[in-house]
């Protein structure tokens, strides 16, 4: 339309006489019958003498342009179908009288047409009528048709694109817009969520300040101890407020306490100690350490040697450790000597007897079985087994009787990626500050702690306790060794270890036959990874190197046949014990010795250094005439 419009005000520009005879010559050529203007269009102009000369006026260059202009707007606005009628000029120049009688003048004084074919001149054109008219813009605009036709495509199309690139735009502020929405409210959850905890926070600290200023101001036994019991279980609930309470100077509170004659009472407030973190001295000269490896029914090899230790000390089990650590069965051996303290003839048959009534299936049954949940042997039965055995008393309960080790089992979680990780099942905590390298906790029961650590892969299901997914301790740490000196550090940071008893269930080492080829079969393949991951020795090799001299000791025989871990057969048990007692009598002055170093008692000043700390941290925090 651009283009029309730039047409017509051309073609109205030539009309009024401001065009040069050049563009007049281009207009001519528009129709194909016209012939070519060879000299510009003269107009004569006759003035009369009486009347001055006027300056030359652009209206002069044709005749009738009135009419001409009137017809040319009536042609234009019918052919592009417009209803506009011819508005009439409401008043006349005066220039158009002299135009008019000009043009009379020239027509009386011009010569007869002569019968050559005349050049015809605009206004002749432009005074056709309306089908000469239409011919003439016809033959202009023609061939811009095809042309506007295709540019209203192209337009259409951008307006088609544009039309996209604008719903695009809007779809990603949109998108934005709602992305910034979530985000905003994702933040304000946050910060909801962490107003709540803080303030959680704030109140259970303000609860275990409140606890703690209960105890100190009651003086009647019972009461006190109800109160006690009730700091312990708020501890155990909330163990990150074990900071907030020795602020609050529990420690001293607690051991002052400690000092009744009453039972209940020790034995509330010694749970109570352990919960918060303190540790009592050791009962030897230094830290005495008992870890005992997994190995199914192989434990009764460890058995042995610990017969060997108490005949030769005459001290229980219990006794002579201050820290007993175990893997799976060795677990079960340290709570059955630590914590209750069997002892050992009465443990022995026990532990045939929990061989015998775990370790029975079918093989069909077994088979079906372990092809269905990845465990051989009834797991419900064990754990019935186990929860008659140990009863629900909690790790930390064990903390009340002044004669128990502490004890620890360990466990493998399978469900928090890799590595694997270690979980230690303790009947003590670490005093605010200290961190251990290992996962655990004091908080779960006993039997739980037994079934989670011999979890073993395809003996028995793995134990979900809570979010996470236990297995066998073996499978990470057979040798628990490093991690029951690490765990006693933690404790005892500035005692030093006295001795360390480690004991093997039991190695069998096959006879070395080399192959020729270079292939090995995936059994082969197999054996060997479980093998290094399920190896004792390396932890020994390391901690005798590392060790001070007379302090570690490791017991662990060879074996003349492989003997499984669920092995129950009596004639294949006695083999067991058989191996084990050959094996200390070979290894006799190794045992004396290891005897020898727990037997060690305390010195003199050591004595007194503890009592004057123990003073030292019942009194911690008041005035100096009350300490005496």
């Amino acid at each position: 339309m651009s283009r029309i419009r730039s047409t017509l005000d051309t073609v109205t520009k030539a009309v009024s006489g401001t065009v040069n005879t050049e563009l007049l010559s281009k207009i001519t050529r528009l129709r194909p019958n016209a012939a070519p203007l060879d000299k510009a269009i003269e107009v004569k102009v006759e003035c009369p003498e009486s009347e001055p000369t006027s300056r030359f006026q652009p209206s002069a260059f044709a005749t009738n342009m009135d009419e001409t202009y009137s017809h040319l707007a009536e042609h234009v606005n019918t052919y592009f179908g417009s209803d506009t009628q011819e508005e009439k000029m409401p008043q006349q120049r005066s220039g158009d009288a002299f135009v008019q009688s000009s043009t009379a003048s020239e027509s009386e004084s011009s010569p007869p047409p002569s019968t050559s074919p005349q050049k015809k001149g605009i206004s002749q054109y432009l005074s056709y009528k309306r089908p000469s008219m239409q011919a003439f813009v016809g033959s202009y605009i023609a061939p811009l048709v095809p042309k506007f036709r295709a540019d209203s495509k192209s337009v259409a199309a951008e307006k088609d694109k544009a039309a996209e690139v604008v719903q695009g735009v809007s779809q990603d502020t949109e998108d934005a817009e709602t992305k910034e929405r979530e985000q905003a409210e994702e933040k304000a959850q946050q910060l909801l969520s962490q107003r709540e905890k803080i303030i959680a926070r704030v109140s259970v600290d303000n609860r275990t300040r409140a606890l703690v200023q209960a105890i100190k101001r009651v003086t009647e036994v019972k009461i006190t101890i109800s109160r006690v019991e009730d700091l312990g279980f708020h501890l155990l609930e909330f163990p990150e407020t074990r900071g907030v309470a020795v602020s609050e100077k529990v420690i001293p509170c607690l051991l002052r306490l400690r000092q009744a004659r009453d039972p209940g009472l020790q034995a509330a407030v010694r749970q109570a100690l352990a919960l918060v973190g303190y540790a009592d001295p050791v009962k030897g000269r230094g830290i005495r350490v008992l870890s005992i490896d997994g190995g199914g029914t192989r434990g009764l090899v460890a058995l042995q040697t610990l017969h060997k230790l108490e005949n030769l000390t005459g001290k229980p089990i219990y006794q002579l450790f201050d820290y007993i650590c175990g893997v799976s069965t060795g677990a079960i051996l340290a709570f059955m000597l630590g914590v209750f303290q069997i002892p050992l003839p009465e443990c022995e048959e026990l532990y045939r007897k929990l061989g015998s009534d775990v370790f029975k299936q079918n093989v069909i049954v077994g088979t079906v079985k372990m092809g269905w949940n990845h465990a051989f042997y009834d797991s419900q039965i064990w754990e019935e087994i186990l929860k008659e055995r140990m009863g629900p008393s909690l790790m930390i309960d064990t903390a009340k009787d002044p004669k128990c080790p502490k004890v620890a089992a360990v466990s493998t979680i399978v469900n928090r990626g890799l590595p694997l990780k270690a979980y230690v099942f303790r009947n003590y905590n670490f005093l605010p500050g200290v961190r251990s390298h290992y996962l655990g906790g004091c908080q779960h029961k006993m039997w739980q702690a037994i079934r989670a650590s011999s979890a073993a892969p395809g003996y028995f299901q793995e134990y979900v306790l809570g979010h996470d997914l236990h297995q066998d301790g073996g499978l990470l740490i057979n040798n628990p060794t490093a991690l029951a000196i690490h765990e006693c550090k933690c404790l005892w940071p500035n005692t030093p270890v006295q001795c360390v008893v480690s004991l093997g269930t039991g190695r069998y080492e096959t006879a070395g036959k080399s192959s020729s080829g270079t292939y090995t079969s995936l059994k082969t393949k197999l054996t060997h990874v479980i093998s290094s991951a399920t190896d004792t020795e390396e932890v020994h090799t390391m901690l005798d190197a590392l060790l001070p001299p007379n302090t570690y000791f490791r017991f662990n025989p060879y074996m003349s046949e492989d003997i499984p871990l669920d092995e129950n057969r009596p004639k294949k048990l006695n083999f067991l014990q058989a191996e084990g007692q050959r094996y200390l009598e070979r290894n006799e002055t190794k045992l004396k010795k290891a005897a020898s170093v727990l037997s060690q008692e305390k010195s003199t000043i050591q004595r007194l250094a503890e009592w004057a700390q123990l003073k030292a941290d019942m009194y911690d925090g008041l005035p100096f005439h009350s300490k005496l």
